[in-house]
């Protein structure tokens, strides 16, 4: 037989001393010491190593441990803020490409608007025409000042003796479809033929008449390019007329260029103090609603060369933006809502539609420059002034929904649209622009021979 081999001798020295049962929780405590103790001496963290050094006096421990907790609370404190903000607002914009191809982004329909609304030689032709319907002997000329007052219609502005007007029962007679004040007003409106001299489109000579046609804005009948919405569909769009025009390649002379006759001889009601044209920039589907939102407004004056850059940034949404709420992402895509927008959902459509309600409601009719269906609708007429002119700042400002600084919305906090439905568009082409204006000087007009023009 093998002898045995000793024993360590620690070993039998553990064997003779009495053990002694050690609970998990005096494990534990040692362990957590152990560790507490090994990470204090090496954690950099600044403050922790020095609030526990057995060196130091109580006052620099105190000193210490207050810089420790004021630099806590402060981390705990923006933490918890930086968490609820990625909660609340999950999603986020970048830029994708700032060389996008120009040939994938819509341009921009073109409104130009006279700001002269009724032409002075259309209402001489027009009150001629309803002259045989006064019934109380009226002159021409009276018959000319009051069919004059249509343009109170765009505008809104009211006068009280209007009402008792001996003309008022023989001009409703004569007015006596919705139909019929739309093509007034259009007859009234000054002639885009007349205006439009020269069109030029990425760079070539193009009819006029083709290119250009006469469309309701909210300054009533204008000159509308590339507007290819649907007639009658601004609250409730469905189909476009055509497919919205692109440019190839970006430069001055692949734009819309026009040569314009403001005609200041023909006007008669201007709805601001000034001559010339006012031009809408807007997008191809929408109606043009200032209110509503990416409108860009410009003027043009006689004897002036107006160049206008446009630069444009589209924003497009992942799919993965549909999984959150719409109180979350706070937009809406054009295919949802799908009911009454079709699949052309859009903010400005949603607005003018939440206008029209309202206007309904408070004056029981639908103002003659919204391209809507009017079916059972009635549109506003001279009897209706009174009541567009007396809710006039509520229909074209807008509630501030979400808004935490209201300071200097006084007037939309009382008076607004409250249109809580209406949530902006997740996908969409913004517009900017830069313009330039020069003066027109004698010579360019003789070489030309063309009266005040822009370009």
């Amino acid at each position: 037989m093998k002898p045995k081999p000793k024993e360590v001798w620690w070993i039998r020295y553990r064997r003779r001393q009495k053990r002694r049962s050690v609970s998990f929780e005096m494990v534990f405590r040692r362990a957590f010491a152990e560790t507490f103790r090994e990470y204090v001496d090496n954690c950099s963290i600044a403050g922790v190593k020095q609030m526990w050094d057995p060196k130091i006096g109580t006052l620099q421990r105190l000193t210490w441990v207050v810089i420790f907790c004021i630099m806590l609370t402060s981390m705990v404190y923006y933490l918890h803020n930086i968490w609820y903000e990625s909660l609340g607002k999950p999603l986020i914009v970048t830029m994708e490409s700032s060389t996008y191809p120009i040939s994938k982004i819509d341009f921009p329909a073109v409104a130009l608007c006279n700001i002269n609304r009724i032409s002075k030689k259309a209402l001489i032709n027009f009150s001629k025409g309803v002259h045989s319907f006064a019934k109380h002997n009226e002159s021409l000329a009276e018959v000319y000042e009051f069919c004059s007052q249509l343009g109170r219609l765009i505008d809104y502005t009211y006068n009280a003796s209007l009402r008792n007007h001996p003309l008022m029962a023989s001009f409703n007679a004569y007015m006596n479809s919705s139909r019929q004040i739309i093509n007034v007003m259009k007859m009234l409106a000054p002639s885009c033929d007349e205006q439009l001299l020269m069109c030029y489109w990425a760079g070539k000579l193009v009819d006029c008449k083709t290119a250009f046609s006469v469309r309701r804005t909210p300054h009533g009948h204008c000159c509308v390019f590339n507007y290819i919405l649907a007639y009658d569909s601004a609250d409730k769009p469905d189909q476009t007329l055509d497919n919205a025009k692109k440019q190839s390649q970006a430069g001055l002379y692949n734009g819309l260029a026009l040569v314009v006759n403001p005609m200041v001889e023909d006007y008669h009601y201007r709805i601001y103090n000034m001559m010339g044209f006012e031009i809408l920039l807007f997008d191809p589907t929408h109606f043009p609603d200032p209110s509503g939102g990416r409108v860009i407004q410009r003027s043009a004056q006689p004897d002036q060369v107006v160049m206008i850059k446009v630069t444009s940034t589209k924003q497009i949404a992942t799919t993965e933006v549909r999984k959150y709420p719409q109180t979350t992402r706070k937009c809406l895509f054009h295919d949802e809502r799908q009911k009454k927008f079709s699949n052309m959902y859009s903010y400005s459509a949603c607005i003018v539609s939440c206008r029209i309600r309202t206007i309904q409601s408070l004056c029981k009719c639908t103002p003659f420059y919204l391209p809507v269906l009017l079916k059972q609708k009635r549109v506003c007429s001279y009897d209706d002034l009174k009541c567009l002119n007396k809710y006039k700042e509520k229909f074209f400002y807008l509630y501030p929904m979400g808004s935490t600084d209201v300071s200097g919305l006084e007037i939309e906090l009382v008076d607004s649209l409250l249109c809580p439905d209406c949530l902006p568009d997740c996908e969409h082409t913004q517009h900017f622009t830069e313009h330039l204006k020069l003066p027109l000087t004698k010579q360019q007009h003789k070489r030309k021979h063309l009266p005040a023009y822009f370009l």
